[in-house]
């Protein structure tokens, strides 16, 4: 099957020079962390097919504009991202660099795999990339909408395999954002709708409504647009328009049945209507037509340890860390798991390591401290204390830093934070009838005895669990 779609290939300056440098490990994590992000953005975009190989990563979308837009995303947001990564594991920097070009490609017949020229003249293109920048063709420039890009010439080059002896490349500097606001909306195509949208979603000071709106027009425009139709169920969803939502998912997936990013989104919202069956086909499929999600095979984990399937659960736990080692979330659950299945050691490498690579992860401080209760009371309390520096209004860990410091006669210290998890929940039964227990230690018996009404009260009222 033949195509044109506009080719980006994106590679990390200098990588292979800098294994050389660092451990394997850190590394391999580095090289994840790159790939989860870039996957995370075409995903936004609606790419149409990506492969990662030693010689970079390959990515096709429908159109020059979104190709254009996602380039320099992708730059912007690693730039960022790779500092405290290559900090992390005292790396070398690993700039990136991108090449464009639009053209005719091939699927080869019964696999997800294409060939082509464009992609052999994209892949050209990237190596003459400087680091940090993204270079086109012509061809990529003479499709754009060009008033709104920034861009200057780069130079004429002969690229092997080009049917052209001399081409013309540019640099792409950046999109007028303001711009794009400023256009009259009957001068807008469905696609201008679109990155206008997803443009907003960079920028929180825009509205939700105003970005549905621009998902809406999308659609009013192309309705068969599977990406606006997803991207627009998932702002549904948060607007609380949830039959809405259920049928652009099912919109999308009927447009587009091999689409990963909406599998795994409408996966959420069905897990959310404890429709649990449902989600996990959903996530499998998510998985199934994109072999390296790790954040549906996470999410997959997790509902598969909730309804029983821990064999399956611990095997798709696995497969994260194997796709994406500084994955903090992802070890932080897979101790939960492993601590649930009585694992305490194994659970306790897990959240060392998660809590390696994000020192500031309260919710692991938090899991942690509570493995360690029983065993070394003094490290749990650091952990609780590490959850709160980490996030101040964290009930459930000032709660249990409370009860730890009143098993140790530490009055004082417990009263305060009782009173910071009351504040924040003050209809929490059990904080309610521990600070009680507090009071009664204190001898203060009439203000025991209100908090021991008041815990049983909102106990009669809680709804029994299963």
């Amino acid at each position: 099957m033949q195509n044109y779609f506009a080719v980006v290939f994106t590679d990390l300056v200098r990588h292979s020079l800098v294994w050389d440098k660092v451990p394997r490990n850190a590394m391999t994590t580095i090289i994840a962390e790159y790939r989860y992000l870039a996957q995370s953005i075409a995903g936004q975009y609606g790419r149409r097919h990506e492969n990662f190989t030693g010689d970079g990563h390959l990515f096709l979308f429908e159109s020059a504009d979104v190709a254009a837009h996602f380039g320099l995303k992708l730059i912007a947001y690693w730039n960022q991202r790779r500092r405290s990564l290559l900090a992390m594991h005292k790396a070398p920097d690993l700039p990136i660099r991108i090449g464009c070009h639009f053209g005719e490609c091939s699927q080869l017949a019964g696999v997800d795999d294409w060939i082509g020229r464009a992609i052999n003249i994209a892949k050209r293109v990237e190596a003459l990339a400087e680091p940090d920048t993204l270079f086109i063709t012509q061809t990529i420039l003479e499709l754009v909408d060009l008033p709104i890009y920034e861009f200057r010439e780069a130079g004429v080059y002969d690229l092997k395999g080009d049917f052209l002896p001399r081409r013309q490349i540019y640099r792409l500097l950046s999109v007028d954002h303001a711009a794009v606001a400023e256009r009259r909306p009957e001068e807008m195509s469905a696609e201008d709708w679109f990155l206008k949208a997803v443009g907003m979603a960079d920028r929180t000071c825009e509205s939700l409504k105003d970005e549905m709106h621009c998902y809406q027009n999308a659609i009013k425009l192309r309705p068969n647009y599977p990406e606006a139709h997803n991207n627009l169920a998932i702002l549904l969803k948060t607007a609380g328009e949830r039959e809405a939502a259920h049928e652009h998912y099912r919109e999308a997936l009927r447009l587009w049945p091999e689409y990963p990013e909406a599998h795994f989104n409408y996966a959420i919202f069905l897990e959310s209507e404890e429709a649990r069956a449902d989600a996990i086909t959903h996530y499998g499929q998510a998985i199934k037509h994109r072999i390296d999600y790790t954040d549906a095979r996470l999410r997959y984990a997790n509902l598969l340890a909730m309804v029983g399937n821990g064999a399956e659960a611990e095997r798709q736990y696995q497969e994260v860390l194997r796709l994406r080692p500084g994955y903090a979330e992802a070890r932080n659950n897979y101790a939960v798991f492993l601590e649930r299945r009585n694992e305490l050691k194994a659970a306790e490498q897990q959240y060392v390591q998660a809590l390696e690579l994000r020192p500031d992860y309260a919710e692991a401080h938090y899991n942690y401290a509570m493995l360690l209760e029983g065993a070394n009371a003094t490290q749990a309390e650091e952990h609780y204390r590490a959850a709160l520096q980490s996030s101040h209004d964290y009930a459930e860990a000032h709660n249990n830093l409370a009860v730890l410091l009143h098993e140790r006669g530490d009055l004082k210290g417990a009263e305060e934070h009782y009173s910071a998890a009351l504040r924040l929940r003050p209809r929490d039964a059990e904080t309610n009838y521990n600070f009680a227990l507090l009071l009664q230690a204190k001898g203060d018996k009439p203000a025991a005895d209100r908090y021991f009404q008041l815990s049983q009260e909102l106990m009669a009222r809680s709804p029994p669990t299963n």
